[in-house]
């Protein structure tokens, strides 16, 4: 069974809660109108939104600075809870991480690029590119990943096939993966409109990053000298502050912009145990979010799950099996006058009200799914079991 917490206000007062018998059905989103299936993706209600969702056996739930948050177990998939994990939203450069996987099959990292003025002047954050200096697509890789760079981001996607190209790849990518909340526009994640994630697609992208070893080791990486004029370096650190501050932290991207809000996708891992937890529409640091959520679930290693991140191999199954599927309702979500609500929410001192059944969908045959780039490998966190 899967508990769903208290449907008041998170810091509301015993007697300011409204009785059981007279609270609201929770919200249940269908996947978007696009989505080639007919439930969300990890469990239909994961969909729920408004209230958290957490085994009915778990320890109270920390307060949670955030509109949309999630803590999985990275290696068995299991989502351990969640508040409006498909509730879509701006991922602010929390996206770079799929700019990353998407061309890693078509750069090398000893390839070289010669920068332009037009990535040296992408708005917001940049690592600091200089036109016509020439840089490795290892330096590049760095300042998207360390230093958060829109002109490294820029750079990368001009060298993998221009921008339009390293979008779709993006786009292929994130339906490859089931993140099928996920609508790239840019390559680093400035507002714009319909450039959309949830906090369980961005848990998708970030099992697969830890996957791939040169991202996980960029998001391990604290510092790197990079290419300034005239043969000189400086060097650039990585702005993920857990890092080196937080027991086990291994990454692994960090985001913020005026509509996104403070945006985290974030791993750690102690003993045999590896966490991730995405954060997003934080109004403080949203690294701090996901170490309470690391906290609560390293302290609780028998949690019953309330749903669970899907494998790259399960999604051809899920598409055909989608017209099984009970849609409860289509998500209206499709641009950001919509994705601004819902704040974080905390279970401590309150008991669940609310029980659904877990359903278990019958899965039979298979199909191809096609995509316009080659299949990438499975990768360490591919299967759930």
């Amino acid at each position: 069974m899967l508990g769903l917490g208290a449907l008041a206000p998170a810091h509301a007062s015993p007697e300011a809660t409204t009785p059981p018998s007279s609270m609201p059905s929770p919200t249940v989103l269908g996947p978007p109108e696009d989505a080639p299936v007919d439930e969300v993706v990890g469990g239909k209600e994961l969909g729920t939104i408004g209230v958290p969702l957490v085994g009915p056996s778990a320890p109270p739930l920390p307060a949670v600075d955030a509109q949309a948050w999630l803590v999985a177990d990275a290696e068995t998939g299991d989502v351990l809870a969640a508040f409006s994990p498909h509730e879509r939203r701006p991922p602010a450069s929390t996206i770079k991480l799929l700019t990353a996987l998407a061309v890693g099959d078509s750069l090398e990292p000893d390839e070289t690029y010669v920068a332009t003025e037009t990535d040296a002047s992408v708005e917001g954050s940049r690592v600091g590119l200089v036109t016509a200096q020439t840089y490795t697509v290892g330096d590049l890789l760095h300042g998207l990943m360390l230093a958060s760079g829109n002109d490294a981001a820029h750079a990368i996607a001009a060298a993998a096939g221009g921008q339009t190209y390293t979008v779709d790849l993006m786009n292929d990518e994130a339906s490859r993966l089931g993140a099928f909340d996920t609508n790239a526009v840019t390559p680093h994640g400035l507002d714009s409109p319909g450039q959309l994630s949830s906090a369980y697609d961005l848990a998708l992208i970030g099992r697969q990053a830890l996957s791939d070893d040169t991202i996980a080791k960029l998001a391990t990486t604290p510092a790197y000298d990079f290419p300034g004029t005239d043969g000189a370096t400086f060097q650039i650190q990585n702005q993920n502050r857990l890092l080196g501050s937080y027991d086990g932290a291994i990454g692994l991207k960090t985001g913020f912009t005026t509509l996104a809000g403070h945006t985290f996708v974030g791993a750690a891992e102690r003993g045999d145990r590896t966490l991730i937890a995405t954060v997003l529409g934080a109004e403080g640091r949203a690294e701090d979010a996901a170490a309470a959520l690391f906290d609560w679930a390293f302290a609780a290693p028998d949690l019953e799950p309330v749903g669970h991140l899907v494998a790259p191999e399960d999604i051809p199954e899920l598409i055909e099996a989608g017209d099984e599927g009970d849609v409860i309702g289509r998500n209206p979500l499709s641009d950001y006058e919509d994705v601004l609500s819902s704040p974080g929410g905390s279970s401590e001192g309150v008991p669940p009200v609310v029980w659904l059944s877990l359903g278990a969908a019958a899965l039979a045959g298979g199909i191809g799914f096609a995509l316009r780039r080659r299949p990438k490998g499975t990768g360490r966190y591919s299967s759930r079991r």
